[in-house]
């Protein structure tokens, strides 16, 4: 009756310790003592039953292991892989520690393996204290098992259902290896092989389940660096998209659309620098101030954009350049194209200009002032642009002393001209 006792308490050691195991592993509550009695008085009665009804230990332990598996979904209403896994944790120590420890005493006292099997109503089976060290070795091993490191190894395998397959076969093949050493128990010689074949058999299991744990984990580990640096790479990816959407928004004139000074100077030097000829046209809208004054900035806004809208035409798609310089400034980069040609388009924007003024009837005329260079003509993007700058600067001021010379020709005939606000047309616009 001691014997059956402490017997009791040893399984009740391996049956708590397996269950917090489990619920280190599911980082669940530790399961209510309640449960866990009850659970151990089930499967106790059920130890029980076995040896006074002489099951043979592989139904035995067979019958062991389901009922700890729907112990064990019961308990923790998990996926039914998961509690497979616990299960064969519980099962492969717990029968290994059984095994080794039956075999271990088999030798020490000189008795045949047939003496330790389930035939507890013959008079030489002395399983009793085998089976009893064998559920404490089996319970202080799964107390081992809940160390921070084996746990996130465990954790680690169960987040990766796709490798579930793999390790649920290699501890199902244990399982059953493990069986197989248990018909060792029928033979009725006293050798001293099977003995040692027994507990080779026990420590190649636990050693087969070690190996298979942490090469799991080391793929499981190795799929969560693959997808990290996944993650990294579309992050990275976003990140610059995201820069160069910001980059390219932050080279836009937000009225006109068009690609600001900044990205033009950049634009200049890169080509100079890589030596690709282009011609440069500086252009300035005439009489923008007046405008503005005169009918208010809104008018002055749909003169800038009328006026980007002819350059735009004026250019051929993909091959020459726009950018909105200053207020009323542009730039055109047209490539490989002679500063002839270019002042010619300059010419068809002034003509188109002249023509939606006079199409839409605005009291006001429309036109740029130009100036045109050459790549060729200097070595530096800075004095390039400032040559042009000084040729359109000198254009303006030819227009300007034109409509001097003009007034002064007209005399009264302009100021007949004058609108009802009292404005010259010709006096603001050329």
């Amino acid at each position: 009756m001691l014997l059956l006792l402490l017997t009791a308490a040893a399984y009740f050691y391996y049956h708590w310790q397996y269950f917090l195991l489990v619920s280190d592993v599911q980082k669940l509550p530790y399961p209510r003592r309640g449960l866990v009695i009850l659970g151990f008085f089930a499967n106790y009665l059920f130890f029980i039953v076995c040896s006074i009804l002489e099951f043979h230990l592989v139904f035995n332990w067979l019958l062991f292991a389901f009922l700890l598996f729907f112990e064990t979904l019961f308990y923790y209403k998990g996926d039914k892989r998961s509690a497979l896994f616990h299960t064969l944790t519980g099962i492969i120590y717990g029968l290994a520690s059984n095994i080794f420890c039956r075999s271990i005493m088999a030798i020490l006292i000189h008795q045949p393996m047939h003496n330790f099997d389930n035939h507890t109503l013959s008079s030489g089976n002395i399983k009793g204290i085998p089976v009893l060290i064998g559920f404490v070795l089996a319970g202080i091993i799964l107390r081992f098992m809940r160390t921070p490191v084996i746990i996130r190894r465990f954790r680690l395998i169960l987040d990766h259902p796709r490798h579930y397959s793999f390790i649920l076969e290699m501890m199902t093949g244990l399982f059953f290896y493990l069986f197989i050493n248990l018909l060792l128990y029928s033979a009725t010689l006293n050798d001293l092989v099977l003995k040692i074949w027994s507990i080779k058999s026990c420590v190649f299991s636990a050693a087969g389940f070690y190996i298979a744990i942490r090469y799991t984990w080391r793929i499981c580990e190795l799929d969560d660096y693959r997808d990290t640096n996944r993650k990294m790479e579309v992050k990275l990816k976003e990140q610059k998209l995201e820069e160069e959407r910001l980059k390219h928004q932050a080279a836009l004139d937000p009225m006109t659309g068009l690609y600001n000074r900044q990205y033009a100077e950049e634009t200049i030097a890169s080509m100079m620098e890589q030596k690709m000829p282009f011609t440069l046209c500086f252009l300035d809208l005439d009489g923008l101030k007046k405008v503005n004054d005169a009918f208010g900035h809104e008018e002055g806004d749909r003169y800038i954009l009328t006026t980007t809208g002819e350059i735009s035409s004026a250019c051929r798609n993909r091959v020459d350049s726009l950018y909105r310089y200053g207020g009323d400034e542009f730039l055109v980069l047209f490539r490989n194209m002679t500063a002839d040609t270019a002042g010619k388009r300059a010419e068809i924007i002034n003509e188109r200009l002249r023509a939606a003024a006079a199409d839409k009837a605005l009291p006001y005329s429309m036109s740029v002032s130009y100036g045109i260079v050459e790549s060729s003509e200097g070595s530096d993007w800075r004095l390039l642009l400032r040559e042009a700058d000084r040729r359109m600067y000198r254009q303006k001021q030819e227009k300007g002393a034109a409509r001097e010379f003009y007034a002064d020709k007209c005399g009264n005939s302009d100021k007949e001209n004058e609108g009802k606000d009292g404005v010259n047309e010709t006096d603001i616009f050329g």
